[in-house]
Protein backbone atom coordinates (compact mmCIF):
# COMPACT_ATOMS: atom_id res chain seq x y z
CA UNK A 1 0.00 0.00 0.00
CA UNK A 2 1.69 3.65 -0.79
CA UNK A 3 0.85 6.48 1.67
CA UNK A 4 2.02 9.86 2.07
CA UNK A 5 3.21 11.68 5.14
CA UNK A 6 3.79 15.32 5.35
CA UNK A 7 6.20 16.82 7.43
CA UNK A 8 9.24 19.85 7.50
CA UNK A 9 12.17 19.40 5.01
CA UNK A 10 14.56 19.07 8.82
CA UNK A 11 12.47 16.20 10.35
CA UNK A 12 12.02 14.20 6.64
CA UNK A 13 16.10 14.54 6.50
CA UNK A 14 16.09 13.04 10.07
CA UNK A 15 13.37 10.45 9.27
CA UNK A 16 15.22 9.46 5.81
CA UNK A 17 18.77 9.42 8.20
CA UNK A 18 17.50 6.89 10.71
CA UNK A 19 14.93 4.89 7.85
CA UNK A 20 12.49 4.87 10.23
CA UNK A 21 9.63 6.84 11.81
CA UNK A 22 9.55 7.49 16.31
CA UNK A 23 7.07 6.16 17.87
CA UNK A 24 4.80 7.38 20.90
CA UNK A 25 3.16 4.34 21.34
CA UNK A 26 5.41 3.39 24.65
CA UNK A 27 3.37 6.12 26.24
CA UNK A 28 -0.18 5.10 25.98
CA UNK A 29 0.15 2.46 28.70
CA UNK A 30 0.70 5.14 30.99
CA UNK A 31 -1.67 7.21 29.92
CA UNK A 32 -4.46 5.19 29.92
CA UNK A 33 -4.29 2.91 32.87
CA UNK A 34 -1.28 5.36 35.49
CA UNK A 35 -2.56 8.53 34.84
CA UNK A 36 0.51 9.85 34.25
CA UNK A 37 -0.89 12.50 31.82
CA UNK A 38 1.50 15.36 32.17
CA UNK A 39 4.18 15.41 29.44
CA UNK A 40 3.07 13.75 26.18
CA UNK A 41 1.84 14.40 22.82
CA UNK A 42 -1.41 14.18 22.75
CA UNK A 43 -3.18 11.57 19.91
CA UNK A 44 -4.75 12.73 16.67
CA UNK A 45 -8.27 11.92 15.99
CA UNK A 46 -6.88 8.58 14.49
CA UNK A 47 -4.98 7.67 18.30
CA UNK A 48 -1.31 7.52 18.05
CA UNK A 49 0.98 6.83 15.04
CA UNK A 50 2.28 7.66 11.94
CA UNK A 51 0.16 9.65 10.02
CA UNK A 52 -0.50 9.39 6.27
CA UNK A 53 -2.90 9.64 3.31
CA UNK A 54 -3.50 7.44 1.17
CA UNK A 55 -3.63 8.10 -2.60
CA UNK A 56 -3.12 11.69 -1.98
CA UNK A 57 0.48 13.23 -1.97
CA UNK A 58 -1.05 16.40 -2.54
CA UNK A 59 -3.37 16.58 0.63
CA UNK A 60 -0.41 15.98 2.85
CA UNK A 61 1.55 18.97 1.21
CA UNK A 62 -1.35 20.84 1.67
CA UNK A 63 -2.04 19.68 5.64
CA UNK A 64 1.48 20.38 6.32
CA UNK A 65 1.68 23.75 4.82
CA UNK A 66 -0.50 25.07 7.19
CA UNK A 67 1.94 24.79 10.29
CA UNK A 68 5.35 24.99 7.88
CA UNK A 69 5.81 26.03 3.89
CA UNK A 70 9.34 24.13 4.32
CA UNK A 71 7.94 21.01 3.69
CA UNK A 72 8.48 17.66 2.35
CA UNK A 73 6.07 14.64 1.43
CA UNK A 74 7.63 11.24 2.12
CA UNK A 75 5.98 8.05 0.09
CA UNK A 76 5.57 5.82 2.79
CA UNK A 77 4.97 1.90 1.77
CA UNK A 78 3.27 -0.40 3.85
CA UNK A 79 2.47 -3.94 3.45
CA UNK A 80 -0.63 -5.34 4.93
CA UNK A 81 -0.23 -9.14 6.12
CA UNK A 82 -3.27 -9.10 8.08
CA UNK A 83 -6.46 -7.13 6.85
CA UNK A 84 -7.77 -8.01 10.29
CA UNK A 85 -5.35 -5.89 11.56
CA UNK A 86 -7.13 -2.54 10.38
CA UNK A 87 -10.00 -0.29 12.58
CA UNK A 88 -11.16 0.49 9.16
CA UNK A 89 -14.09 3.60 9.68
CA UNK A 90 -14.58 3.60 6.21
CA UNK A 91 -16.25 0.33 7.06
CA UNK A 92 -20.03 0.44 8.14
CA UNK A 93 -19.56 -2.60 10.64
CA UNK A 94 -16.23 -1.40 12.44
CA UNK A 95 -18.50 2.19 12.82
CA UNK A 96 -21.06 1.03 14.39
CA UNK A 97 -19.31 -1.49 17.24
CA UNK A 98 -17.05 2.10 17.48
CA UNK A 99 -20.64 3.90 18.14
CA UNK A 100 -21.85 1.13 20.57
CA UNK A 101 -18.46 1.07 22.47
CA UNK A 102 -18.41 5.39 22.44
CA UNK A 103 -21.69 5.43 23.73
CA UNK A 104 -21.19 3.13 26.54
CA UNK A 105 -21.30 5.52 30.18
CA UNK A 106 -18.64 3.90 31.45
CA UNK A 107 -16.19 4.47 28.43
CA UNK A 108 -17.72 8.14 28.09
CA UNK A 109 -16.45 8.44 31.86
CA UNK A 110 -12.88 6.76 31.26
CA UNK A 111 -12.27 8.85 28.01
CA UNK A 112 -13.50 12.44 29.49
CA UNK A 113 -10.96 11.53 33.08
CA UNK A 114 -8.21 11.31 30.70
CA UNK A 115 -9.34 14.46 28.68
CA UNK A 116 -10.08 16.58 31.39
CA UNK A 117 -6.78 15.36 33.06
CA UNK A 118 -4.61 16.62 30.38
CA UNK A 119 -2.33 19.75 30.47
CA UNK A 120 -3.77 22.54 27.66
CA UNK A 121 -6.10 20.37 26.04
CA UNK A 122 -8.06 23.33 25.15
CA UNK A 123 -5.55 24.62 22.88
CA UNK A 124 -7.40 24.01 19.84
CA UNK A 125 -6.63 20.05 19.68
CA UNK A 126 -10.29 19.56 18.76
CA UNK A 127 -10.52 16.01 18.02
CA UNK A 128 -8.63 15.04 21.19
CA UNK A 129 -12.11 13.34 22.67
CA UNK A 130 -11.88 11.32 19.52
CA UNK A 131 -8.27 10.07 20.02
CA UNK A 132 -8.62 9.02 23.47
CA UNK A 133 -11.84 7.36 22.79
CA UNK A 134 -10.17 5.63 19.70
CA UNK A 135 -7.26 4.54 22.08
CA UNK A 136 -9.49 2.90 24.71
CA UNK A 137 -11.09 1.56 21.39
CA UNK A 138 -8.19 -0.20 20.26
CA UNK A 139 -7.74 -1.72 23.98
CA UNK A 140 -10.86 -3.10 24.33
CA UNK A 141 -10.13 -4.65 20.58
CA UNK A 142 -7.18 -6.12 22.04
CA UNK A 143 -8.49 -7.60 25.20
CA UNK A 144 -10.87 -9.24 22.86
CA UNK A 145 -8.35 -10.84 20.77
CA UNK A 146 -7.81 -8.63 17.68
CA UNK A 147 -4.41 -6.77 17.36
CA UNK A 148 -4.70 -3.51 15.72
CA UNK A 149 -2.06 -2.00 13.94
CA UNK A 150 -3.48 0.21 11.51
CA UNK A 151 -6.20 2.85 11.35
CA UNK A 152 -8.41 4.15 8.44
CA UNK A 153 -11.01 6.50 8.21
CA UNK A 154 -12.33 9.32 5.83
CA UNK A 155 -11.44 12.83 7.27
CA UNK A 156 -11.98 16.44 6.57
CA UNK A 157 -8.59 17.99 6.82
CA UNK A 158 -8.57 21.39 7.35
CA UNK A 159 -6.45 23.23 4.63
CA UNK A 160 -5.40 26.76 3.48
CA UNK A 161 -5.58 29.37 3.06
CA UNK A 162 -8.28 29.93 5.68
CA UNK A 163 -4.78 30.69 8.04
CA UNK A 164 -5.53 29.12 11.72
CA UNK A 165 -9.18 29.43 10.85
CA UNK A 166 -10.07 26.90 9.18
CA UNK A 167 -13.85 25.85 8.07
CA UNK A 168 -15.38 22.90 7.78
CA UNK A 169 -17.28 22.11 5.05
CA UNK A 170 -18.80 18.30 6.64
CA UNK A 171 -17.13 16.43 3.58
CA UNK A 172 -14.56 14.53 3.73
CA UNK A 173 -11.82 15.37 1.37
CA UNK A 174 -9.25 12.47 1.75
CA UNK A 175 -8.79 9.07 3.34
CA UNK A 176 -6.04 9.26 6.39
CA UNK A 177 -4.07 5.42 7.27
CA UNK A 178 -2.80 5.96 10.63
CA UNK A 179 0.28 3.26 10.80
CA UNK A 180 0.68 2.48 14.71
CA UNK A 181 4.13 0.57 14.79
CA UNK A 182 7.10 2.06 12.29
CA UNK A 183 8.62 -1.57 11.77
CA UNK A 184 5.30 -2.17 9.35
CA UNK A 185 6.83 0.53 6.91
CA UNK A 186 9.12 -1.89 4.37
CA UNK A 187 10.17 1.84 3.11
CA UNK A 188 10.59 5.74 3.01
CA UNK A 189 11.61 7.90 0.17
CA UNK A 190 11.05 11.79 -0.68
CA UNK A 191 8.13 12.12 -2.99
CA UNK A 192 8.38 14.48 -6.04
CA UNK A 193 5.64 16.22 -7.64
CA UNK A 194 7.59 16.76 -10.57
CA UNK A 195 8.02 12.72 -11.33
CA UNK A 196 4.07 13.04 -11.39
CA UNK A 197 3.63 15.31 -13.92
Amino acid sequence: MRLYHGTTTSNAQKILKAGMFHSNLHVIESILYEGQRKKFKIPGSLGYGIYTFVDDPSLALRFINKFDMDSQVLQVNVDIENPNNILDFTNPNHQEQFRRFSQNARNVQKASDIFNAIPGRSNGKIDLFAGIMTELFIVYLRKNGIYIRFVKKQTETFLPPFNNSYQRLGIPNGTEFTIRYPEDIKSIKPYSFKEES
